[in-house]
């Protein structure tokens, strides 16, 4: 079993706390990430994990062993970083060997695994060249190559793509899905990079100034935000904010600009709990469209578009709603052939089935028992 888990793990510079007391469960053969802005610990947590910075405070366990106080090479896990970190005056069999020599183990077996780990990553054409000879790409397969010869409970990646350039990148999200696919090792994985936390994550960690906001599926972050953190942080463009107000009754939601709009049947009740009270409206852009004619899952907006962005498959464009003083502006997506130009006047569409309330000081996310 390689489960890693973390009770109440705090680590403080000095007076400086970083990391506030992390409870997290991850289980054996699992791929979890951690995302989150620049400075908020993922990273330090992920060393701490590694055994490359003491912990203040908890306990990791690793595969139902305590590891505080063990060296990060007693700890049977292996680390990708995000520098690569090869050797340059060894090739790359010699590099992915080093750890298998380190630890002694006999000449055929060093062949067997290097060679396995090569086969896997397809790059035995590679083995006899210097890590000079290799594209971006190239050298961070054989890092995962060095990483997978130690065949550890788990792999621990920091960072591991963010040297590369986009198609690069894209193209190395699949190759570590499939190794995990074929492994069915655990994958502690690092990256602030949203679009690799969806698409590669069996659970995602969402951290915040050293704390954990939430942790949950790619669908449960994305769709069921625990937070206006999480839902400002995830998608691309991410989600709409807008104040508002709850209506009489639950069933109308003001915003400014003098825009009303009707809450749907199966939401009333829950907006019944906080009629008068401020709020934070939100809706992703994928649900702010062109209003069509007719569509009762809609609710139709009166709108002018302020900026338009060609994305070739689809279009984005930022729209004001309403005409009021203080009207709110919306990014939504529309198909690329919707002719939009910069002051057009038309109805916005808003899929109020899928709108999100948030708590206006503390950012939590206000929920029905139906939602």
């Amino acid at each position: 079993m390689s489960e890693v888990t973390l009770t109440n793990v705090v680590k403080a510079y000095g007076a400086t706390p970083v990391i506030h007391g992390i409870d997290l469960a991850i289980r054996s053969g699992e791929f979890v990430v951690f995302v989150g802005p620049s400075g908020c610990g993922k990273s330090t947590l992920l060393r701490m994990i590694a055994g490359l910075e003491e912990i203040s405070g908890g306990q990791i366990a690793i595969g139902g062993t305590v590891v505080n106080d063990l060296p990060p090479r007693a700890r049977d896990i292996a680390m990708v970083f995000q520098d690569y970190a090869l050797y340059p005056h060894k090739t790359v069999f010699e590099n992915m060997a080093f750890g298998l020599r380190l630890r002694k183990r006999p000449d055929h077996e060093i062949r067997a695994r290097v060679g396995e780990a090569a086969s896997i990553l397809q790059i035995e054409h590679l083995l006899q060249r210097k890590p000079r000879e290799l594209s971006g790409g190239q050298r961070q397969r054989v890092a995962m190559g060095r990483a997978i010869v130690r065949q550890p409970k788990a792999f621990l990646f920091d960072e591991p793509l963010s040297n590369l350039d986009a198609l690069l990148r894209a193209e190395m999200r699949v190759e570590i899905k499939k190794l995990h696919q074929k492994l069915g090792n655990t994958i502690v994985y690092v990256t602030h990079d949203q679009v690799e936390a969806m698409t590669l994550a069996d659970r995602i960690v969402v951290l915040q100034s050293g704390n954990l906001v939430q942790y949950d599926t790619p669908d449960g972050i994305y769709n069921r935000p625990a937070a206006q953190f999480v839902a400002g942080f995830t998608g691309s463009p991410p989600m709409n904010f807008l104040p508002c107000r709850i209506g009489e009754g639950g069933r109308t939601i003001h915003l400014a600009g003098g825009v009303d709009l009707p809450v749907p049947a199966r939401r009333v009740a829950e907006c019944a709990r906080h009629v008068g009270r401020d709020v934070v409206f939100g809706l992703r852009p994928e649900h702010v469209g062109v209003a069509r004619a007719g569509d009762p899952s809609q609710a139709a907006v009166g709108g002018r578009v302020m900026l338009v962005e060609p994305l070739g498959s689809d279009t984005l464009a930022l729209v004001r709603l309403g005409a009021g003083d203080g009207a709110g502006e919306m990014t939504g997506r529309f198909a690329p052939d919707a002719g939009l130009a910069v002051g057009q006047a038309l109805p916005i569409g808003l899929a109020l089935d899928h709108f999100h309330l948030f708590d206006k000081t503390t950012g939590a996310a206000i929920r029905g028992a139906d939602w």
